[in-house]
């Protein structure tokens, strides 16, 4: 057991090491829409700090990331995601994972958000994740 627990430290250190990280940071004004599926009860939306189109959306213990630009959806296991700081950040799964099969993609500004959607086809899941514009609070 020590031993698994040991090497499972070692390989997620290396995994770390490997690439270079992804800082997701927390949207608390994101709205998440899940169809073909039963509600979450727990749920929070993450952005990478430097890829607007890139979300890693959390529904209970299940984490997957979108990415709109590529048109690729990931799953992640928590033990892939650590705190770092008041953020989080993760390895590219892109690097070492294959991607779930997905369709209908579709990123785009909806006027006071930008939404991103996707239909995960395995489980015929779409999830819809609106994305609020930063306030302007610019007097002209």
């Amino acid at each position: 057991m020590l031993i698994a627990l040991l090497s499972a430290f070692v390989f997620g250190a290396v995994a770390f090491a490997a690439g270079k990280p992804i800082i997701w940071k927390a949207n608390d004004r994101a709205i998440l829409k899940v169809t073909g599926m039963k509600p979450p009860k727990s749920w929070s939306i993450l952005e990478d700090e430097k890829q607007k189109s890139r979300v890693l959306v959390q529904m209970d213990n299940h984490y997957v990331l979108l990415d709109a630009k590529t048109k690729q959806a990931f799953e992640m296991s928590p033990s892939q995601i650590r705190a770092h700081g008041k953020n989080y950040e993760s390895i590219n799964p892109a690097d070492t994972e294959k991607p779930l099969p997905s369709e209908d993609w579709d990123m785009r500004d909806i006027g006071p958000a930008e939404r991103i959607q996707a239909r995960l086809t395995t489980n015929n899941i779409l999830l819809d994740v609106e994305l609020p514009h930063p306030l302007n609070l610019h007097i002209p």
